[in-house]
């Protein structure tokens, strides 16, 4: 419900009506929406915990720049695979204050990570002296709008329905828009349609960003 209509819209009796609970059945687990959006949150924050592997520099373990290569493709792909959640995260459009508290929480933590894997990597020898800070949000603002990006860019092609007698191979327009000209091609760049593509392409803009020329 707070992907289709927004956390503001949503009322707890939509989220019950939708989840066909009792109302009783809600609050044993819940006392609000906001709760739900704290769970829904901390969630997703696991799950992109989850995807994140410790750089090794054990050859074994292949070189870093592999490594982290692997780590950029697992947070877009489990992205993908937790679609819904991440849309809830990422429209933090019309929230209450205290909504908005808890996503500033979530993308604090979400600075702290990467700012960790950049002090990491100065200790380390493979990453230029720099403010963390800085480079983590500037990090977070960027992954946050590729994030948006391909997310929209998705939504837009799963509602595209061909055009009366079109032929397969020409661009669907895109239904449910402001604009029902518009074709999923326009509305999903190529670069955003490939999730490997853009890992590998926030990789390197990273990389060439913090990383010393020894390890690029």
């Amino acid at each position: 419900m707070f992907k289709e209509k927004g956390y503001h819209a949503t009322s707890v009796g939509d989220i019950i009506d939708g989840a066909r609970i009792a109302r009783g059945t809600f609050y044993l687990y819940f006392t609000s929406k906001r709760e739900i959006f704290a769970a829904l949150s901390a969630g997703f924050l696991a799950v992109i915990r989850g995807s994140v592997r410790k750089i090794s520099l054990d050859p074994n373990e292949g070189e870093p720049l592999a490594q982290m290569r692997a780590n950029f493709r697992r947070v877009i792909h489990t992205v993908l695979q937790h679609e819904d959640l991440a849309t809830i995260v990422l429209r933090d459009d019309a929230l209450d204050a205290e909504a908005r508290a808890q996503l500033d929480l979530f993308y604090e933590q979400v600075i702290g990570l990467i700012g960790q894997a950049v002090r990491v990597g100065s200790r380390l020898g493979i990453a230029r002296e720099c403010d963390e800070t800085i480079i983590a949000v500037s990090a977070l603002g960027a992954l946050k709008e590729i994030l948006t990006r391909m997310l929209a860019g998705r939504r837009a092609t799963s509602t595209a329905v061909p055009a009366p007698g079109a032929e397969a191979s020409e661009p669907a327009a895109v239904t449910g828009g402001p604009d029902e000209t518009a074709v999923a091609s326009e509305v999903t760049p190529a670069p955003f349609a490939d999730p490997d593509r853009l890992a590998d392409e926030l990789l390197r803009f990273f990389v060439r960003g913090v990383f010393t020329q020894d390890t690029r």
